[in-house]
């Protein structure tokens, strides 16, 4: 499934409908469906997210991100940890992070990440995937226009995503 949905954005099929959507009903949404996973290890998801902050962007597919991004978090997060979920107003774009206190990525594998079926180190995996999660996003977020990326997660400082929409408050002239 996740493969055919990479295909159908990848190839333009996949159709964004873009509103204008307080990106702070979008986290929630994340962190609710990810409640579970971070119960479990009892991880404390906090967001610091304006109320007013508007994004011009299809719900569903950005929700989709965010949750990738957070279940991320909690996989590789250490039990007891917090993982911090950031949106502001930058300029016409609305900036969106995901903090997490696992080992991180290595700086040399930064831009890989996002390539379908890559994965860090298979041998240190918590749990299987299709390594195609990342790619999903990376996708989505350009379709919408915006940028994905990945930071500041050597030296096991934690895993630190970002990502960029189009602000709401911002008309194309």
């Amino acid at each position: 499934e996740e493969l055919l949905d990479l295909s159908m954005i990848e190839s333009g099929q996949a159709i964004m409908r873009m509103v204008e959507v307080p990106v702070y009903e979008i986290v929630d949404d994340a962190i609710e469906r990810v409640y579970d996973q971070s119960a479990a290890k009892e991880l404390e998801l906090v967001h610091d997210v304006p109320k007013t902050l508007l994004a011009l962007c299809d719900r569903d597919k950005v929700r989709r991100v965010l949750t990738n991004l957070v279940h991320n978090a909690v996989k590789w997060s250490p039990p007891g940890e917090t993982i911090t979920i950031h949106a502001k107003d930058s300029a016409d774009e609305v900036l969106v992070s995901v903090y997490d206190n696992g080992p991180g990525v290595p700086d040399d594998q930064t831009e890989r990440i996002f390539e379908r079926f890559y994965q860090v180190d298979a041998s240190r995996s918590v749990s299987e995937g299709t390594g195609l999660g990342l790619a999903i996003c990376k996708h989505i977020i350009e379709a919408h226009g915006g940028r994905i990326w990945a930071q500041g997660n050597s030296k096991g400082k934690g895993g630190r995503f970002y990502f960029t929409l189009p602000n709401a408050d911002i008309r194309p002239e």
